[in-house]
């Protein structure tokens, strides 16, 4: 369908000056004046944030009004008198947002040509708006039907909706942005909402910090990772701590430089310990029987170091111990600790070093906390399944939808963040053989991404990045891996991770710092566009990004009642009423309950002597 930018009927000015990053519009007096309608629909283009169009030889140029005034001169003639009617010749400042091609209806990112003085300017229909926003949408590539989403609708009084390409939105990474009330909830819902209803969208995994979204998953498989009771419906998992890699003990322990070389030693003689148990290495293992006497572990105290180090050094055992994904048994750490306390004898052998074994006491008690603390049972606990296996499990079955809940992960001790970057750092190692096994794509939906992202561990000594999304976000989509980002603090998400979003949807964003990073995000958002992040409403944002051809700002619209998140703040205005004091109503007596009364017993009448008389006797 042929769209028609230039109608007569909404012409509203004329160009009177163009600059490289602006255009000045004549407005008509009569676009001042509101409630107009054409055709059953509200007339706009006169007032700021309007989207109007301008006529350019073979293009029509969208801008949105930046600014409206009058002329000094005019300015005390816009006050109202008795016998005097103003006439007033408003001005507009425009901002030039993309081109259509008049008669192939293709919308043009950029501004190939510039008005000429005295070029009209009409209102642009929300039709037209719609058209710009949808159109890379509407498009087949290589003969497929792409599969477009309803997310929103532009507010021109009666909703016109716009419908965004899938890919567009996820292939490059998206970001959700925005302040606290933004709306920024309630779009991940809309749009998961809007996938689920696509049978041809990818594999989600949504990571729930809050767990908010527990009617958005309603009939979709749910995992809880915290130390609490299990929530009706989900499954309880932990993080094995088999996947933590040796860089993690460091950061979580925080040894001093002595207990960390201890601790190390421990860890490779733990790690052997397993690969010895491994088939294939019989002579090994017959090598050092005598150091693998006790159960799961290796003494060393008494024992030949020549021995140990001939096995410990052989390429095909190096690189195993050495490996961090080799798993070691978490439980015979402290046990190991104690038995690496030795130093080196004169005659080859080890003997007991008792002050090495004083200086790893702290570390010692650290390590057995850690084990029987409730707070990291999700990690060193073993109630609950393994949650890459229930994630290995979602990548291979027909669910489109796996959520994992950490609302009772504790805050304590950076537990939150050091699951959140296992989970990543697990999802990228193993993305690429899924990648061979499927032809869909994965999409990670991550809430609250401020508290995950951009953090350390360890102290001044050992520093470790939790960087694991931060590289998913620079390789994860030749792997078919892509994320989606929720954040109220742009300003805490690296440069390296926000630069990587093909697509940003901002939501109202006040503060000064937040909005600069956008607009280094994203080239199409410039200082002028920017100006409207701190008036949009709740539930309005702004999508930017390369597959979109203009800035445009639309209302998102709301998911169904069942299908929206709890995050809701509470009700003050409920709250915060008077209390009204019933005065308790004095309860009824008893009633009693009536013991009858006896009957009187009648003696019978005395024998009179007086005889009877007739009736005719009887007075009346």
């Amino acid at each position: 369908m042929k769209t028609a930018p230039f109608d007569p009927e909404h012409r509203i000015g004329t160009v009177t000056q163009v600059l490289p990053d602006a255009v000045f519009v004549n407005l008509d007096a009569v676009t001042q004046r509101t409630g107009r309608l054409l055709s059953g629909r509200p007339l706009r283009g006169g007032q700021v944030g309007d989207f109007v169009v301008l006529d350019c030889d073979s293009h029509a140029l969208l801008g949105r009004i930046l600014e409206v005034k009058l002329p000094e001169k005019e300015r005390l003639d816009i006050e109202q008198q008795l016998g005097h009617t103003p006439d007033p010749h408003p001005l507009a400042k425009l901002h030039l947002l993309g081109a259509l091609q008049t008669g192939t209806d293709k919308v043009i990112s950029g501004i190939p040509n510039y008005p000429a003085l005295g070029a009209s300017v009409f209102a642009a229909g929300a039709d037209l708006v719609s058209h710009f926003a949808s159109s890379f949408s509407l498009k087949n590539e290589d003969g497929a039907k792409p599969v477009t989403l309803r997310i929103g609708h532009v507010r021109d009084g009666v909703g016109t909706p716009v419908e965004i390409r899938a890919d567009h939105l996820f292939a490059r990474h998206c970001a959700i942005l925005g302040a606290t009330g933004g709306g920024k909830s309630t779009t991940i819902a809309r749009l998961l909402e809007q996938c689920l209803a696509s049978n041809l969208f990818p594999k989600i995994i949504l990571i729930d910090p809050t767990g908010e979204y527990a009617a958005v998953a309603k009939g979709h498989p749910s995992l809880f990772l915290g130390s609490t009771a299990t929530p009706l419906g989900e499954t309880r998992v932990r993080i094995p701590c088999e996947h933590l890699q040796d860089g993690d003990y460091l950061s979580i322990l925080a040894p001093s430089p002595t207990q960390r070389v201890r601790l190390n030693d421990a860890i490779h003689s733990l790690r052997m310990v397993e690969v010895l148990s491994r088939q294939g290495f019989e002579t090994e293992r017959a090598q050092l029987a005598t150091f693998l006497a006790a159960d799961g572990v290796i003494t060393k105290n008494g024992k030949t170091r020549s021995t140990f180090y001939s096995v410990r050094t052989s390429a095909v055992v190096a690189d195993l111990v050495e490996n961090p994904t080799t798993p070691f048994a978490f439980r015979h750490l402290t046990t190991q600790i104690m038995n690496e306390c030795v130093a080196d004898d004169n005659n080859g052998t080890w003997r007991p070093y008792a002050q090495a074994l004083e200086w790893c006491q702290p570390l010692l008690s650290k390590i057995n906390a850690l084990r029987v603390s409730a707070a990291w049972s999700p990690i060193f606990g073993d109630d609950g399944a393994s949650v890459f296996t229930e994630i290995e499990k979602f990548l291979n079955n027909g669910e489109r939808l796996l959520r994992i809940n950490l609302a009772d992960l504790s805050f304590d001790f950076r537990l939150r963040e050091i699951a959140v970057n296992l989970i990543g750092r697990w999802l990228r190692e193993h993305v690429r053989d899924y990648k061979l096994k499927a032809d869909r794509p994965v999409v990670v939906v991550l809430d609250e991404a401020h508290n995950f992202l951009n953090r350390h561990l360890g102290d001044e000594d050992f520093k470790q990045p939790l960087d694991a999304f931060e590289k998913i976000a620079k390789e994860g989509r030749k792997f078919w891996l892509n994320l989606v980002l929720a954040t109220q603090q742009p300003r805490d998400i690296p440069p390296g991770i926000l630069s990587q979003m093909g697509t940003l949807v901002v939501h109202r964003l006040i503060n000064e710092a937040d909005r600069k990073v956008v607009e280094m995000a994203c080239g199409q958002l410039d200082a002028a566009a920017a100006k409207f992040l701190p008036s949009l409403g709740p539930g309005e944002a702004a999508i930017i990004g390369v597959d979109f051809p203009i800035p445009l700002t639309i209302q998102i619209e709301q998911p169904p009642k069942d299908f929206r998140p709890t995050s809701a703040g509470p009700q003050f205005t409920k709250w915060l009423q008077p209390k009204v004091v019933r005065t308790p109503t004095p309860a009824a007596p008893a009633a009693k309950v009536a013991t009858p009364s006896p009957k009187p017993v009648i003696a019978p009448p005395a024998k009179s002597n007086v005889p009877p008389t007739d009736d005719d006797d009887i007075p009346f």
